[in-house]
């Protein structure tokens, strides 16, 4: 009786575990199947073929991630990384000769980059040996390049002694490359005696070269010390384009700032350069709103000229044609109209010569009207002649403009 009472227990208790099994049964049976199919792939040799239902799957289509180097790319740099362990290793030893081993090395950028580096560790501990010797010895782009980057190291030390310095070099590109760096760097400790040093230079292109680089710096933390210094420059020395230049940043830095700057110096600088780049600067970088700002200005403001409304709107049709038509379609007859319609036209004449014939006609002013709609004309004939006559014979036009325009286009 104990070996019935065994095999009855021993059934009960397989009963129990298959209906705790029945619901994994599905997971079992396709692990079971998954098992299958891959120990006979493997017996194959065959790449395992993992459903795409499997969490696993994805992660393991997924490329692998490696670590890499600084701006990487940089398997290739590899190879050429001992070239510049070398450089290190013999600047801090003889810089001189370290530059002299990089001159024998190969050309090329990886040689360039050592040159700087070592340039850099040697004008730290003596700028004028190293770019004695540069200027001695260094050739073609790794001359001015080496160069840059050693001026820029001696203005944060001495600059005044670099100043001194370049006064000696030879009259050439590596003289202005050198003094471009000084002026452009010192003025970032010390704007007055940055600025004072390069109104002594000489009149000539390196003083303007020097004097560009200064304002392009200076702009950068003083744009309102920068335009009045080069208010200065173009006062006493006709440096024009440089207010142009300075104008230009200040606008770009503190817009605000910079109108009110303009307004000033209006009352005693005649010029009218200074408003119209302002101007210029301000469409390129956002035409819409300075069109709605044009708009709001009174009748006799300083800014509110018609040629204004022509640079804002040739600038916003470059961008957005759509909104600069659909602007024009909402304004009055006159003067700004006009002058934006040309604007429109300066921009749109080689897209959609059509386009401009129509917004030519529309001008108000009789003149102005004849000499759009003829450059229109033409430039729309060039690839669509028979359009444009078209054009020409069914316009509401005077018979007189209408025969002068037909002979644009060769008709009789």
């Amino acid at each position: 009786m104990r070996w019935l009472f065994r095999i009855t227990l021993s059934l009960i208790f397989l009963g129990l575990l298959t209906l705790a099994s029945l619901p994994y049964l599905p997971t079992l049976k396709q692990k079971a199947n998954r098992f299958m199919s891959t120990w006979q792939q493997l017996q194959s040799q065959e790449p395992l073929d993992v459903p795409a239902s499997d969490t696993h799957s994805e992660a393991s289509k997924a490329p692998r991630r490696s670590i890499v180097s600084p701006e990487s790319g940089a398997i290739e740099d590899t190879e050429e990384e001992p070239m510049l362990a070398e450089a290190r290793r013999r600047a801090e030893e003889d810089p001189e000769s370290a530059m002299a081993w990089l001159q024998s090395q190969p050309n090329g950028p990886l040689r360039l980059r050592g040159m700087l580096e070592v340039v850099a560790l040697w004008a730290a501990e003596d700028s004028e040996d190293a770019l004695l010797w540069l200027e001695t010895n260094a050739q073609g782009i790794a001359r001015l390049e080496t160069l840059n980057s050693g001026i820029e190291m001696w203005a944060q030390q001495d600059p005044q002694a670099a100043s001194a310095w370049i006064e000696g070099m030879a009259n050439d590109g590596s003289k202005l490359t050198a003094t471009k760096a000084l002026a452009s760097n010192w003025v970032k400790s010390n704007p007055n005696e940055a600025s004072q040093w390069v109104g002594n230079l000489p009149n000539g292109a390196l003083r303007d070269e020097a004097a560009a680089a200064l304002i392009e710096s200076w702009a950068e933390t003083q744009p309102d010390q920068a335009a009045i210094w080069a208010l200065s420059e173009a006062e006493f020395n006709g440096n024009v384009a440089l207010v142009r230049k300075s104008i230009e940043h200040y606008t770009e830095t503190a817009t605000d700032d910079a109108e009110q700057f303009v307004r000033e110096i209006a009352e005693v600088y005649e010029e009218p350069m200074a408003v119209d780049t302002f101007v210029l600067t301000r469409a390129k970088n956002d035409p819409a709103d300075t069109m709605n700002w044009y708009g709001q200005l009174p009748s006799n403001d300083l800014f509110k000229r018609a040629e204004n409304a022509r640079i804002i709107m040739s600038e916003w049709s470059h961008t957005d044609s759509v909104a600069a038509s659909s602007w024009l379609n909402t304004q009055e007859a006159g003067p700004d109209r006009d002058a934006a319609i040309i604007g429109f036209n300066d921009s749109m004449l080689k897209f959609e010569p059509e386009v401009a014939t129509l917004w030519a006609n529309s001008i108000t002013a009789p003149e102005t009207r004849v000499e759009q709609l003829t450059a229109s004309i033409q430039t729309w004939a060039l690839t669509q002649p028979q359009e444009a006559l078209e054009w020409v014979k069914t316009a509401e036009l005077d018979p007189d403009l209408r025969t002068s325009l037909a002979s644009e286009i060769g008709a009789d």
